[in-house]
């Protein structure tokens, strides 16, 4: 009789994290079975709890090869040479197809929705991390034309999880999205809603230079506001019209009484500090 091969603690890590991933991929986190596991990686009991104490355990070990998954899906190297408008949409769908093809993943997210422990919430505020940079760049071109693009790209994200998570229950919309018909329709609607967005910063940033241009050919900044109508962010503007007409106005007055500030001891400049403001 021939005796039993002896395994490295490498090859016996791999045998379980292999049948762990299996058996998630069939039965979801939380629903994996010791015993089958057990069986499948052939190991015995005593061995198993030595070595990992819990079925917890190996669930956190498992998570943990997913928590840089966006990373490894998003090629960053691609923005210099698509510019931002083409590397939003094709982050989006590279997201979705991605996702689709990841079945740990996509277990993995339902997790995280219907479990709250350390793992779970490690595992989200980590994905939530890895996207920050790339959510800041993007806020750092939206924000001055006062789009939101955090809460944005929070439910497009989101969006593309429910899908993708919802495909194999129904159509949604009457759109089958577990089909290649289904994929295109999402690729499309991610091209629309991208095409939308950057149209308000081109209109925004159109608007600003023809006010700047006004105000340099002496048009009033009263005018320009009126002439730009509403495409153009008429509080911000009646923000720099007060602004400006207030600081001409108690220009003259610091003008006026600067004898008597420089009497007391004081400068202009400390006073003046408050009449800093941020176009």
């Amino acid at each position: 009789m021939a005796g039993r091969v002896r395994r490295t603690n490498a090859e016996i890590d791999n045998a379980v994290m292999t049948e762990l991933e299996k058996l998630v991929i069939q039965n979801g986190f939380d629903n994996v079975l010791v015993t089958e596991l057990m069986d499948n990686a052939r190991l015995e009991p005593p061995v198993f709890y030595r070595r990992y104490g819990s079925i917890d355990n190996l669930y956190d070990r498992l998570a943990q090869r997913y928590d840089f998954w966006i990373n490894h899906t998003i090629d960053m190297s691609e923005l210099s040479d698509l510019g931002p408008k083409q590397f939003f949409a094709k982050t989006l769908k590279a997201l979705y197809k991605g996702l689709c093809n990841n079945v740990v993943m996509q277990k993995l997210l339902l997790w995280e929705m219907s479990a709250d422990n350390e793992t779970t919430r490690r595992t989200a505020q980590i994905r939530d991390l890895m996207n920050i940079n790339l959510v800041e760049y993007y806020d750092m071109i939206f924000k001055p034309a006062h789009i939101n693009i955090r809460s944005i790209i929070a439910i497009l994200i989101s969006g593309a999880y429910y899908l993708i998570l919802h495909k194999e229950r129904a159509p949604f919309c009457k759109i089958n999205f577990d089909t290649p018909e289904g994929e295109e329709a999402f690729s499309e609607a991610v091209d629309t809603l991208v095409e939308m967005l950057f149209d308000r910063i081109e209109t925004y940033n159109e608007k600003r230079e023809c006010y700047e241009r006004m105000l340099k050919d002496g048009i009033s900044k009263k005018k320009a506001c009126q002439y730009l109508g509403g495409g153009y962010p008429r509080i911000r503007l009646l923000k720099m019209f007060i602004f400006n007409e207030m600081q001409e106005y108690y220009s003259c007055i610091f003008r006026f009484l600067s004898p008597v500030f420089e009497t007391l001891g004081y400068k202009l400049g400390r006073v003046s500090m408050f009449m800093s403001y941020d176009k």
